[in-house]
């Protein structure tokens, strides 16, 4: 039964800004989400955009400080997973009116929160913590006790390497609506419902089309006296999980973009439903990957890749409407491995495409502002008693973290290096989305301006390469690095160095090493 005719969580609402071609409703476009909040304030989310992704609530490596000194970080989802492994999930029995937020340490007067039960970029067929079912009910209840902002419905998708029986995806569709139904008798307000069809059209289009059917029976008695007369109506948004798609695509390879598949399956749910909600997109694996989406009217992804790159020390160095390179240059990886020794001895910012804060070069470069590039310094000293004193206040920015040094940071495992490159990453993607909702908004009344979006994604995409290669490399170099642990590492890692580059130690045999004992 519903609670009551007045939703406990304020109603989000979405205004489309402008689409490049008002014809086409999988045009390019911009938009604003606005959350209000009960103080008559309300968070402003100007899409296109992304939401960053958390570990059991957190954002990986970075503390609350960390995220409260960052303009990046504006929405962050929480998997509600990694919370089951007691009974009742830990954030349910916190005491506030904002339960999840207050728990997690997220202010809610910069920070929309929202909650799915899934880990969206994960494809296996059983949670982290061993729990393979969780029903309808219970996490109806989880939502109701932690109120979010905003709620993934709940979706029968088969994970699987093969594409399911057409008797198995029907049956996903029947429970899939019947579960956003289930849902949205709890009278929360903001429900995103993930688009269900795995990699079938037909299945889509019946899945969208159930969306918009008249309720009946039961349902209809209990969700009509909340104004819903279809589920669409009860529907904040829409989510196109791209996870399990992949995994069919990769176990069936095909000719065609696989892209261009994910951006069709996407239109093929959407083309039904109203074009004036959210549409979300989470699992891609490069900024090559959101344009195409955005190309295709998509608003929000998901920060997965960025923070993954953290996790290998990656430094992600791109920009939408980069400058030009040269005629005959080369196309560049959209970011540099700092785990690679050739960064060992390079004393220079982390990105060329960005500049420090302190830096006066390139003064035409816009600034990074992330914590490794402009770094700012307390000049308040810790207070140890009543009696100390000391001006309040920060220090102007400082010189930028440099490349030889982070590389240093993850050689020797310091926390450090993680901390700084998830900082700067989610900042070069900020800036990333920044970029492109201006060009949007300054080509808006052109003739001709999807033309010029699509021209603009071109250069992109030449001067950037995808960064599979990139990716592979950074993880390989972790991995050595993260299994190399223990006594007389760092000797060990100069040996082989030795080894490997023998010329240079006969011209320094000051350099040359004992006997290690591996």
């Amino acid at each position: 039964m519903a609670t009551s005719a007045q939703p406990a969580t304020p109603p989000l609402s979405f205004q489309v800004g402008g689409r490049l071609n008002s014809q086409n409703p999988f045009a390019p476009r911009t938009g604003t989400l606005s959350l209000p909040r009960q103080d008559s304030t309300a968070i402003e989310i100007s899409t296109p955009n992304f939401l960053t992704m958390t570990s059991r609530g957190n954002v990986p490596h970075l503390s609350r400080d960390h995220v409260k000194k960052t303009d990046a970080i504006g929405w962050v989802h929480v998997p509600f997973e990694s919370f089951l492994e007691r009974t009742p999930p830990v954030p349910t029995l916190f005491p506030s009116d904002r339960p999840l937020h207050g728990f997690l340490g997220f202010d809610p007067s910069r920070h929309i929160v929202s909650v799915s039960l899934r880990n969206w970029n994960d494809a296996r067929d059983i949670t982290p913590n061993g729990k393979d079912t969780v029903t309808p009910s219970a996490y109806n209840s989880y939502i109701s006790s932690i109120r979010p902002d905003i709620v993934v419905a709940l979706s029968d998708i088969p994970f699987g390497s093969t594409s399911p029986s057409e008797k198995r995806l029907v049956k996903s569709l029947e429970r899939s609506l019947r579960w956003l139904g289930q849902i949205l008798r709890i009278n929360h307000a903001n429900v995103f419902v993930p688009m269900a069809g795995l990699l079938d059209d037909v299945a889509r289009d019946d899945f969208a089309t159930g969306l918009l059917e008249a309720l009946e029976g039961s349902e209809a008695r209990e969700l009509q006296p909340l104004g819903f007369h279809t589920l669409n109506d009860g529907v904040a948004g829409y989510s196109l999980d791209l996870a399990p798609l992949k995994r069919l695509q990769q176990a069936s390879p095909s000719e065609s973009d696989p892209t261009s598949q994910l951006v069709d399956l996407a239109q093929t749910s959407l083309r039904p439903l109203p074009e004036g909600k959210p549409r979300l997109v989470t699992g891609c694996e490069s900024p090559h990957d959101v344009l195409q989406f955005i190309q295709s009217g998509l608003d929000l992804f998901d920060s997965h890749f960025a923070q993954q790159a953290a996790d290998w020390g990656v430094a992600l160095d791109f920009r939408f409407r980069a400058p030009p390179a040269q005629p005959d240059a080369a196309a560049v990886d959209i970011g540099v491995n700092l785990y690679d020794v050739e960064h060992e001895m390079v004393f220079s910012r982390l990105a060329k495409s960005l500049r420090g804060g302190a830096e006066e070069d390139d003064a035409n470069l816009p600034v990074c502002p992330c914590i490794a590039c402009t770094p700012k310094f307390s000049s308040t000293p810790i207070l140890h008693s009543s009696l100390d004193e000391a001006p309040a206040g920060e220090e102007g920015p400082a010189p930028p973290f440099t490349r030889g040094y982070i590389h240093h940071l993850l050689h020797t495992h310091e926390m450090t290096a993680h901390v700084l490159l998830a900082a700067h990453n989610l900042s070069v993607l900020s800036g990333f989305f920044a970029d492109i909702r201006a060009f949007l908004a300054e080509v808006s009344s052109a003739p001709d301006a999807e033309e010029r979006f699509n021209e603009e994604i071109r250069k992109f995409e030449q001067q950037y390469k995808r960064p599979d290669e990139l990716m592979r490399e950074a993880k390989v170099n972790w991995e050595e690095v993260n299994l190399a642990r223990g006594k007389g590492r760092l000797a060990r890692e100069k040996a082989a160095k030795a080894t490997e580059n023998p010329v240079e130690v006969t011209q320094h045999p000051e350099r040359v090493l004992p006997d290690v004992v591996p």
